[in-house]
């Protein structure tokens, strides 16, 4: 499965790798988006840090290091390859003091990037970008800001942005693919803004969302960490466009392949409730329930309310609540089942899930007159 570092608290398995061509790569980072060509800025550093969503694959880390043969490298991101370990240098995101603070982001957050970022002459983004309820889309903006910044910043990010929605009902903020006026997105972008120079980096963006992750080509935009990541997100938002029906469905049946991941799976939910009438039936195809995550994301998600699950969050879980509240959220406005589980049942029950055995799973959109399978 394809996800950025910021997600894998929830993650078991390993991840699914890009497999993108490296000749794309050098030819965006050649022509990059609001910045020099890579190669000069290599050129002009000693010491370099690389932070990387970790579906990269190994034939793109070896093209990098390549690049910056005689260079100081270190390497930053979630699940670093075992082949890369003596490049990885951890930030020990949970102390505070080893973090500077550069102001507010978005004006409430507090703005702490670590102390040892300035060491680095040039940082380079290396992720993939796609479609995703945190922040709008996941890519260079959100894999730099979550890897450098304190578990505190991005819990308060978190904490205000829920504690917004859920005061002012306005959740459509928050969805998949929204930028604009998105609270997570406009912090983050805020943040970095406000600490300026320190966390200043190039970056190579792989469009790689859920719909193209088995295609071979992968688009590649470089250069500024917001224009590159801009241009990333304009391919997968005109493929998404063209996929919104003429007129809503009240029933849809939706095929899951297994990935044990509940990032990817509310994403595929969020993505077909927006094909749906406001009270419609959505039907999940899956055969295994460890797709609802880890035990803390369960804890989160089990709460009655939406309000419940925004007090709940902390340093220690902020990605698992802020995931369990966009479930929650769907499951509060359409009817959504599942196959029977009987270990999980009453749980699911709770949670505003509908865990079907056989006959009332097969009659479960019967009465739907504008039905679709996905």
């Amino acid at each position: 499965m394809i996800l950025n570092g910021q997600c894998l608290r929830l993650v078991d398995n390993s991840l699914k790798c890009i497999n993108v061509n490296i000749d794309d790569i050098e030819k965006s980072i050649n022509e990059p988006f609001m910045a020099e060509p890579l190669k000069s800025q290599i050129n002009d550093a000693n010491n370099i840090l690389f932070i990387t969503s970790p579906d990269i694959s190994e034939s793109v880390y070896e093209y990098f290091l390549k690049l910056c043969s005689g260079k100081k490298v270190h390497m930053a991101g979630f699940f670093i390859p075992e082949k890369y370990k003596e490049y990885e240098v951890i930030f020990n995101k949970s102390n505070a003091n080893e973090y500077d603070f550069f102001g507010a982001a978005a004006g409430r957050a507090a703005m702490l990037v670590h102390k040892s970022i300035k060491d680095y002459d040039l940082i380079i983004v290396i992720s993939s970008v796609i479609l995703n309820t945190f922040g709008g889309f996941l890519g260079s903006i959100s894999t730099l800001f979550t890897n450098i910044t304190a578990d505190k910043t991005i819990m308060q990010v978190l904490k205000y942005a829920l504690q917004d929605i859920v005061s002012t009902s306005s959740f459509s903020k928050l969805f998949s693919g929204v930028t604009i006026r998105n609270p997570i997105y406009e912090s983050m972008r805020e943040g970095l803004v406000t600490a300026g120079k320190a966390v200043h980096g190039f970056a190579v963006n792989i469009v790689s969302d859920y719909k193209y992750e088995d295609e071979i080509k992968h688009p590649v935009f470089s250069g500024d960490v917001f224009i590159s990541q801009i241009e990333a997100q304009n391919i997968i938002s005109s493929y998404y466009n063209k996929l919104k029906p003429a007129t809503l469905y009240d029933g849809i049946k939706l095929n899951i392949k297994c990935y044990n991941n509940v990032i990817y799976m509310i994403s595929l939910i969020e993505s077909a409730c927006k094909m749906l009438l406001k009270g419609g039936r959505l039907l999940i195809n899956i055969d295994d329930m460890k797709s609802f995550g880890n035990k803390t994301f369960q804890e989160c998600f089990y709460n009655n309310t939406l309000e419940e699950i925004v007090s709940s969050i902390n340093e220690d879980n902020y990605m698992e609540v802020f995931f369990s509240f966009i479930l929650k959220y769907y499951t509060l406005n359409y009817h959504i089942a599942l196959p029977f589980n009987e270990d999980l049942n009453d749980k699911l029950i709770q949670a505003g899930l509908n865990p079907l055995k056989d006959d009332e799973y097969n009659n479960f959109l019967a009465n739907c007159h504008n039905m679709v399978e996905l």
